[in-house]
């Protein structure tokens, strides 16, 4: 009985004439939803694509507010009630986007599923529109669009067919991140603190040394300058002798200045540095060795003048 439905519904839709048998086919890949809106196609007479378009329109308008709404599950089946009732491939097509997009956000194979079958039955109908002896009194979609449109329904069969596909596909996690067993943190034990400052108690202790060898420099310019003054004054040597040689002298005072100056500048910054370093150092390891159950015995250090005749500084001493 189905199948006698179908086949006057398409003899309504085609020209009055013998249909040859190459046209099988063409019914053969018709569904039924296309039979009832065929016949009654057929009593209203004409039907242009215009008229089409402005029928859909209304359906398509109200689709797009549940859309936008957030109900692609209801646009769907309004989309696709209508497109059944009406025969339009358009509304068909439109029908399978929304599933499409129900069934990505619900992950949903049946919304999927679903989408597919209202595409094909869009194509169906949209290949059945480009056959020539279509009646072309009964155009539901403009014949520059067709083509367009067979387009648009196949990429949403392959899109809803490749949605299913990723929804069958188990994410596999990421293997876990193994830590790097060959290279191990150092102990927050104030070791850092410590090296740092020793060596920049050693910088200031070098700066004191050069404001030493400054200071002796000076020194030893002053003597010279009182020596050659006390042989000025005996007559042992001339003014001129005297102005040469005070000169030289004069040169080896202002370089003992320099030496003096520069050395008291790095010995100052490099000894506060150190020493607050070494101090921060040593609290720490005191700390770490009382969490981590170390040696009882207190961290200490010492700095002490180092004096000598001709020398002077100081001696960084320290048990860690």
């Amino acid at each position: 009985m189905h199948t006698r439905l179908l086949a006057a519904a398409i003899a309504v839709a085609l020209p009055l004439a013998p249909v040859p048998a190459a046209a099988a086919p063409i019914a053969a890949s018709l569904t039924a939803p296309l039979v009832a809106p065929l016949s009654l196609l057929a009593d209203a007479g004409t039907v242009t694509p215009a008229q089409a378009s402005g029928a859909r329109k209304p359906v398509q308008d109200r689709a797009q507010g549940l859309l936008k709404a957030g109900n692609p599950d209801s646009a769907a089946e309004l989309l696709a009630e209508e497109a059944s009732k009406r025969s339009d491939p358009v509304l068909h097509l439109d029908a399978a986007d929304a599933y499409k997009t129900a069934g990505v956000k619900n992950k949903s194979k049946a919304d999927l599923t679903s989408g597919i079958e209202e595409a094909k039955i869009g194509l169906d109908i949209l290949y059945f529109l480009q056959d020539p002896r279509c009646d072309p009194d009964w155009q539901l979609v403009d014949s520059s669009e067709v083509s367009a449109e067979i387009r648009r329904g196949e990429k949403l069969v392959e899109d809803s067919e490749k949605a299913i596909t990723d929804l069958d596909t188990k994410v596999e996690a990421p293997p876990p991140v193994e830590e790097d067993k060959g290279r191990k943190k150092a102990p927050r034990d104030g070791r850092g603190y410590i090296a740092v400052g020793s060596l920049l108690t050693l910088v200031g202790v070098g700066g004191l040394g050069i404001m030493g060898a400054g200071l002796a420099t000076g020194a030893s310019a002053q003597k010279d300058i009182d020596t050659l003054a006390d042989s000025l004054k005996n007559g042992t040597i001339m003014q001129a002798q005297f102005d040469a040689e005070k000169t030289a002298i004069d040169d080896k005072g202002k370089r003992g200045n320099v030496l003096t100056y520069a050395g008291i500048g790095v010995g100052a910054v490099g000894l506060a540095a150190g020493i607050a370093l070494l101090v921060v150092g040593i609290k720490k390891r005191k700390q770490y060795r009382a969490e981590h159950g170390g040696a009882s015995d207190s961290p200490s250090a010492m700095l002490l003048p180092a004096l000598g005749r001709d020398s002077a500084g100081l001696v960084l001493s320290g048990r860690f």
